[in-house]
């Protein structure tokens, strides 16, 4: 297969592959660690990827802090 065949292919079925590599990664985290560590390891990478995208949008640790823990003043 040519590079750019392979690439066609990858443009065209890119879901598909994305989708398959996550069911194998959870597959494989199921039969490694159980399914509540599982659970927990897929909770806390949720998390880690909303305060990454709050600090993607440039909202700062403090304005962060403060929308969850406002000041009481």
């Amino acid at each position: 297969m040519t590079q750019q065949t392979m690439r066609q292919f990858v443009a065209h079925h890119w879901g598909k592959i994305i989708g398959g590599l996550i069911g194998l990664k959870i597959g494989l985290a199921m039969i490694l660690f159980g399914f509540w560590r599982t659970v927990f390891i897929m909770i806390c990478v949720a998390l880690g990827v909303y305060i990454g995208r709050l600090f993607d949008r440039s909202e700062g640790l403090r304005s962060m802090l403060n929308r969850f823990w406002p000041d009481s003043d």
